[in-house]
C-alpha cells in the first residue's frame, strides 16, 4: 500500500472554491490544482469550537485515520482516490479525487417510491459489486446510506465516506454510522467487532427506502431493539413481491441471521438486472442506473 503525500499547507497547491457537503466528519469543499486546473475534492476536519484543544487534535487524527482507511481501498475504481493530506488554516485535510454526479439521494427524491424491479436490481447490484470489493480488504464501510452514494453521468455508483468504516472483526469502542440506516450492533460499542453483515443491513435499508419509503424498526425515530416489527403492516403489504423475502431477509435484527456476503444477495437480484443491450425503463432514474448493467457484464 503506497503512503499518502503530505503537502503541508493545502493552499499552496490547491485553490480552495466552494463548499459542497457538510457531514457529521467533515466539511467538503471543490478545490482546483493550480498548476493543472483538475478539480479535487477536500475533506475538511470541522472548525473548531468551544470545547478543548484536545478534541480538536482527536477530530484531526480521525480524519487521517479515514485516509488510511481509504488508502486500502487504493484500486477500487469506485471508490474515490486519496491524492494527499494537508492542513487548511489549522484544520487537518485530505486530498481526494473529485467525482462527478450527484448523490443518489437527490435522484431519487423524485422518484420514490421506486417499483420497477429492474431498477432496483440495478441500484442494489452495484452497490454489492463495490462492497465485495470493500469486504474483500477485510473493511466495513458502516455508513451505507444515499447521501453516501454517487449516480454519475453514465449511471454508474461510486460509494463515498471511509468516515466511519472499521476493520472487520476488530473492537469498536463507540457507535458508528447513521441513525436508521446504521445496524443494531453499531448502535454501541462493538467488543467483537463489526462485520459485512452491518452493511448489508445498510444495504437493505436504502432497499426498503426505495420501495416503500420507510426505514426498518422505527427508521430515524428510535433505536432498533430486539422483538420490534421490521414494519408496519401497511409497509409490509406494499414491498415489491420480487424483494419482499430478500429485504427483510437483509434487515434481520441478529447480524448472525442476515446475508453472510453480498454475494449471496447479489444472486436473489441477478433474475432482475438489465441484460446487454436491453432498453431503458419507461420510467427511469435520472442519470439512469440501468445503464451500467446494460452496458457492462455483471462482476459477481
Amino acid at each position: 500500500m503506497r503512503e499518502i503525500e503530505e503537502i503541508g499547507d493545502v493552499e499552496k497547491r490547491y485553490e480552495v472554491l466552494d463548499m459542497f457537503g457538510d457531514g457529521g466528519q467533515g466539511d467538503l469543499f471543490l478545490g482546483r490544482d493550480r498548476s493543472s486546473g483538475q478539480k479535487v475534492a477536500l475533506k475538511l476536519q470541522k472548525a473548531r469550537d468551544l470545547g478543548p484543544e484536545s478534541d480538536f487534535h482527536w477530530a484531526g487524527d480521525e480524519l487521517l485515520e479515514e485516509g488510511s482507511r481509504m488508502m486500502m481501498l487504493t484500486g477500487i475504481e469506485t471508490i474515490p482516490e486519496v491524492i494527499a493530506t494537508g492542513t487548511h488554516r489549522r484544520r487537518r485535510c485530505l486530498v481526494m479525487e473529485f467525482v462527478e454526479g450527484h448523490h443518489l439521494r437527490k435522484i431519487l427524491s423524485a422518484a420514490l417510491p421506486v417499483k420497477d424491479p429492474v431498477t432496483v436490481a440495478a441500484v442494489i447490484g452495484q452497490l454489492c459489486e463495490i462492497l465485495a470489493e470493500v469486504h474483500d480488504r477485510n473493511l466495513v464501510h458502516c455508513d451505507l446510506k444515499p447521501e453516501n452514494v454517487i449516480v454519475q453521468p453514465d449511471g454508474s455508483l461510486r460509494l463515498i465516506d471511509m468516515g466511519h468504516a472499521v476493520v472487520a472483526n476488530r473492537k469498536t469502542e463507540y457507535a458508528r454510522g447513521t441513525r436508521g440506516w446504521a445496524s443494531p450492533e453499531q448502535s454501541d460499542a462493538c467488543p467483537s467487532g463489526l462485520t459485512r453483515q452491518a452493511d448489508i443491513f445498510g444495504l437493505g435499508c436504502i432497499l426498503l427506502e426505495m420501495t416503500v419509503m420507510r426505514l426498518p424498526y422505527g427508521g430515524l425515530e428510535e433505536l432498533a431493539e430486539a422483538g420490534t416489527p421490521v414494519l408496519p403492516a401497511d409497509k409490509l403489504a406494499e414491498l415489491p413481491p420480487e424483494f419482499a423475502s430478500l429485504a427483510l431477509w437483509m434487515v434481520r435484527y441478529e447480524a448472525a441471521e442476515r446475508p453472510a456476503d453480498v454475494r449471496e444477495v447479489f444472486d436473489r437480484l441477478r433474475p432482475y438486472l438489465p441484460r446487454l443491450g436491453s432498453r431503458r425503463p419507461p420510467k427511469r432514474l435520472r442519470p439512469d442506473p440501468t445503464e451500467y448493467y446494460r452496458t457492462h457484464s455483471p462482476r459477481l
